[in-house]
């Protein structure tokens, strides 16, 4: 899709590693201009700097999408840098180690997973509409994940907010132009999701997946670049499960 985004402005959180760093190469390399947002500036860094060389524009800038004076302040250096907002994809998440049932669940866990997973995308989606408006109209990417259909404890109830906010903010945003969408991945294939799984997980998806049992980020990259691109021009308020066919496996 080499140039469907020619002119366009894009912002990425969570970008400074993993399917975030996916997600800005595949933007930067449809045509768009990349702002590389995340917790880690050294990160984002690496990444926009990678992007550069490989022929794209990217800048790097530290966030944290809980506090949104810096999501301000990241919206803000997008228009001062490249002049203006097109497209918002909210990757930032936070996976807590904690996996308890909800009545034993810590206070502290429990409100610092729905900061960053549920606050976080609502903070990026006020910091950017403005200059979005302005453009005469943006799309932006929610990204939830299939956990929010399991009742992965806090962090599955955080993303299943985030599929309510999509639907809302849909008819709040659409007459102003602007499309919100979200993707719902499956198991992905990342260094830091491969080490973090327990023995035994991939046996057990196995015979309940009917495509390959983990994707790769590439594999999440079609859906994106589709909801941000003309392609889905009437497209709003809707949630796509990329996952191997996972959630259609058998009773």
């Amino acid at each position: 899709m080499s140039g469907t985004l020619d002119n366009k402005v894009a912002i990425v959180t969570g970008a400074g590693r993993g399917i975030g760093a996916v997600y800005a190469d595949a933007l930067s390399k449809a045509g768009a201009s990349v702002v590389v947002a995340d917790l880690d500036q050294g990160n984002a860094t690496t990444v926009a700097d990678q992007i550069s060389s490989d022929g794209g524009n990217a800048i790097a800038v530290r966030v944290d999408v809980a506090d949104e004076s810096l999501t301000d302040a990241m919206a803000a250096e997008a228009v001062d840098r490249f002049g203006g907002i097109d497209i918002l994809v909210n990757n930032a998440a936070y996976m807590p180690s904690v996996v308890t049932g909800l009545l034993d669940y810590p206070r502290d866990e429990w409100q610092q997973t729905l900061d960053i997973n549920l606050s976080g995308p609502l903070n990026c989606v006020r910091s950017t509409v403005p200059a979005m408006r302005t453009r005469g109209g943006g799309a932006i990417v929610n990204i939830s994940s299939i956990g929010a259909f399991e009742g992965g404890h806090a962090y599955g109830i955080s993303k299943l907010g985030v599929q309510g906010m999509t639907t809302w903010l849909s008819q709040e945003l659409g007459p102003q132009g602007i499309r919100i969408n979200c993707i719902a991945p499956g198991p992905i294939s990342t260094p830091q999701g491969d080490a973090a799984r327990p023995p035994g997980y991939l046996e057990q998806l196995d015979p309940a997946t009917p495509l390959k049992v983990l994707g790769d980020p590439e594999d999440l990259c079609g859906t994106l670049l589709y909801f941000v691109s003309d392609a889905s021009a009437w497209v709003t308020g809707q949630i796509i499960r990329v996952d191997g066919g996972y959630v259609k496996r058998p009773f």
